[in-house]
């Protein structure tokens, strides 16, 4: 069955978008072409945001997430920047509520090693303080009395995932943006000669559109390297615990080497997460549930009390110069990349959208584009 025939826009109507994946990072950037005047489809292989989006834990994490300074982490902070106002924005358009929470995050030390590399980031960190021992446990009691101290993260807050994908679908549905769900991209149509991305051949038929956004995350690669473009793409499994305690434990997110805790509004705590380069395996492993199990413990001893509720594996997609592909590429007119956010796609959200949007009307860029170039993988091949 064709989906839909060659339809891109005429004079005077508004132009076509096409999303690649339906995940927070895909959705972002439809709900911003929505508001742009484009008319928008989501295409996505399964059900909206449930691959990485909904397998996230929601932690905003711009400062405990970034390791050195750079134009990443300033892309991080431009995305908290804007949450606020954008799930705010969100919840009006929607009517659902994405559950934000302000309580900020300790990252705790509990090894010499740690809290060395912990107070070096204090150099070029813009919104942190360092905590004693005593001044980490004023803030939560229930943290181990064995902690070295470690970093206060006031600006670094959380949502909840499931509630922000709800709010992102309900919006882009109020704006009219035609959803395709359980419909698997084969590959991007291009125009002969031109090499210009036309749209997308799906498991029904092809689709067509004026822009062409892919921001399938793991998958992208499948897509991309049929025309001329190979992204050093992974995909590393992040496995999490979701466990429950008969009374409130934390208010604040924790974190340490290996290991954080997310209180959720529920009364449940997630507890995540693993990396691993297993393809694309999402097997469940009960040495990794262990393990997250005894580093939670270790960080909040009352974690022993806690209540076992499930546990499941998301497919984050991984670079391997841990930056995200961001924008357009020479070699295919019509397409726009967002994807690669690796573990901090909840965050990215946000800038990612406004980024997008503003690449397809040729607008000046709030950041520059330059580090996310997908072009850089050509460079990086030349200096092999």
């Amino acid at each position: 069955m064709t989906i839909q025939n060659k339809q891109t826009s005429a004079a005077g109507t508004h132009p076509t978008a096409l999303i690649i994946g339906g995940g927070v990072i895909g959705c972002a950037a439809a709900y911003e072409l929505g508001k742009a005047g484009f008319r928008c489809t989501v295409l996505d292989k399964g059900g909206l945001a449930e691959e990485a989006s909904t397998a996230a834990a929601g932690m905003l994490g711009a400062q405990v997430e970034t390791h050195q300074p750079g134009p990443f982490y300033e892309m991080c902070r431009a995305s908290l920047r804007m949450y606020r106002d954008w799930t705010d924005e969100l919840e009006q358009v929607s009517g659902i509520s994405v559950q934000y929470r302000t309580e900020g995050i300790l990252r705790a030390a509990l090894t010499a090693e740690d809290e060395q590399e912990l107070r070096g980031r204090l150099a070029w960190i813009q919104e942190a303080a360092w905590l004693g021992p005593d001044e980490m446990l004023r803030l939560e009691p229930a943290l181990s009395p064995a902690i070295r101290g470690g970093l206060h993260l006031p600006a670094d807050h959380q949502v909840q995932p499931v509630s922000l994908a709800a709010a992102l679908k309900a919006a882009l549905v109020n704006q009219g943006c035609l959803l395709r769900e359980w419909t698997p991209a084969i590959r991007l149509l291009t125009e002969p000669g031109t090499g210009r991305v036309a749209g997308v051949q799906t498991s029904e038929g092809p689709l067509y559109a004026d822009l062409t956004v892919l921001a399938a995350g793991a998958w992208t690669p499948g897509l991309t390297e049929p025309i001329g473009l190979p992204l050093p793409m992974f995909p590393v499994k992040g496995q999490c615990i979701a466990v429950r305690t008969d009374a409130p434990l934390i208010r604040s997110t924790v974190f340490t080497k290996g290991c954080y805790i997310v209180p959720k509004l529920d009364g449940s705590y997630i507890i995540g997460a693993s990396q691993l380069e297993a393809g694309f395996d999402k097997r469940l492993h009960t040495q990794t549930i262990a393990e997250l199990y005894a580093k939670a413990a270790e960080l909040l001893p009352r974690m022993a009390e806690a209540e076992f509720v499930r546990t499941w594996a998301g497919l984050r997609p991984g670079t391997r110069d841990a930056l995200p592909f961001l924008g357009a590429w020479d070699g295919a007119p019509g397409l726009l990349l967002a994807t690669g956010q690796f573990r901090n796609g909840i965050l990215l959200a946000p800038v990612t959208g406004r980024l997008v949007k503003q690449a397809a009307l040729g607008e000046q860029p709030l950041l520059d584009l330059t580090p996310y170039a997908p072009s850089r993988v050509f460079r990086a091949a030349a200096t092999i």
